[in-house]
């Protein structure tokens, strides 16, 4: 009888066993609280055959939130993962390194390249970059809108371009919010710009990739007064605000992204960003997955990783930006702050880049050669 009575219990206790075992199995560690899909399932074990390494390059550039992704990633996805990062050159210069490396046959310097919508074109069109055709099937919240054609690039963080100023050198009332605001005698050799016209180049690209020719020759104009009434007396690059914060400077006109402000900010650095109605736009930065990439499983579940609610929360807390795909994330609520004060800055992606890529170039050397004093 106590046999019988034993077995009978273990015969009750077998199907809720069984149902534990295949939600583990199946649900377990869902990013953004989805359950883990097939298609990832299957990358995850391809990329525990890898050994869970990847490499990857400026993405996060504190050591710190690179441990923390890799703690996140083992916690989602079960594997432990180690990122090998390399230092980023001048990015034009590492697309140009990855491509020769590509053409000779040879294993890129990275899996995962971060670039934007004017170096990712470059690697598109040297065929440096897996074609992937099921970011959906992995992670069924990434928009169609984040994937850039033939698959091999994600859109993973917004860059919004503006007005870097010194905030106890700037009055609320002289903040600029439109191009003319500029020609006040409040900014006479007070102003800095950037060798590359950060900005203002792409400032006359509309949102279906035609471009704005007349607002350009006003900006070209604007740019020539600027310069000859010594309002602009400095020349810096996107990275050097802390001129700005130190006084040098009273004002960046104008700045590739807000991201690199909000990280002084945290630091208590008195800088602030203004958005202007003629001269926003939204672009991004991409995570490209490279060919011929040493560990390709890993690098794809990477980008994956960063589209998920714990990806992107990484990347605010370490650079101080996400993407604005997603409604929790903070650039989609500042765009959505900035239509409703009339700044509506067109959202410039690959296709329409490359659609007035001529035109942005020919005017980037323009306003070059006004910054610089040759015009």
């Amino acid at each position: 009888m106590k046999v019988y009575a034993r077995s009978r219990k273990i015969f009750l206790l077998m199907p809720a066993a069984l149902v534990l075992l295949q939600f583990a199995l199946v649900g377990r560690a869902s990013p953004a609280g989805e359950a883990r899909t097939p298609a990832l399932q299957q990358l995850i074990e391809a990329a525990k055959a890898e050994g869970g390494r990847f490499i990857a390059d400026a993405v996060i550039d504190d050591a710190r939130g690179r441990k923390e992704a890799e703690i996140a990633m083992e916690k989602l996805f079960g594997l432990k993962v180690t990122w090998e990062a390399v230092d980023l050159m001048n990015q034009n210069q590492f697309a140009s390194r990855l491509l020769k490396e590509i053409q000779a046959g040879r294993q890129p310097s990275t899996d995962v390249f971060n670039g934007t919508q004017s170096t990712i074109p470059r690697l598109m069109q040297g065929n440096a970059l897996e074609s992937v055709d099921n970011w959906h099937a992995l992670l069924p919240r990434i928009p169609k809108e984040a994937i850039v054609s033939g698959g091999g690039a994600l859109a993973e963080r917004t860059r919004i371009g503006g007005f870097a100023y010194n905030t106890n050198l700037v009055p609320a009332n002289k903040v600029p919010r439109k191009m003319d605001d500029f020609l006040d005698p409040f900014w006479k050799g007070k102003l800095a710009s950037t060798t590359y016209a950060a900005v203002w180049d792409r400032a006359g690209v509309r949102q279906d990739g035609t471009y704005d020719a007349e607002k350009a020759q006003r900006i070209a104009d604007l740019l020539t007064k600027l310069v000859k009434e010594k309002h602009i007396v400095g020349i810096l690059r996107c990275g050097d605000e802390s001129r700005i914060s130190s006084g040098e400077f009273a004002g960046l006109a104008l700045l590739c992204s807000q991201d690199t402000v909000d990280l002084a900010r945290r630091k208590g650095a008195p800088i602030q960003m203004a958005f202007l109605e003629e001269t926003s736009n939204l672009t991004h930065s991409y995570l490209g997955l490279m060919k011929k990439a040493k560990y390709p499983n890993t690098a794809k579940l990477f980008m994956v990783f960063i589209q998920t609610a714990e990806g992107q929360a990484l990347l605010r807390k370490w650079e101080a930006t996400d993407t604005s795909f997603y409604p929790e994330n903070d650039m989609y609520k500042l765009v959505q702050s900035l239509k409703k004060k009339n700044v509506d800055p067109p959202y410039i992606d690959i296709p329409a880049y490359l659609k007035a890529r001529d035109e942005v170039e020919k005017w980037k050397d323009v306003y070059q050669r006004i910054l610089i004093g040759q015009k």
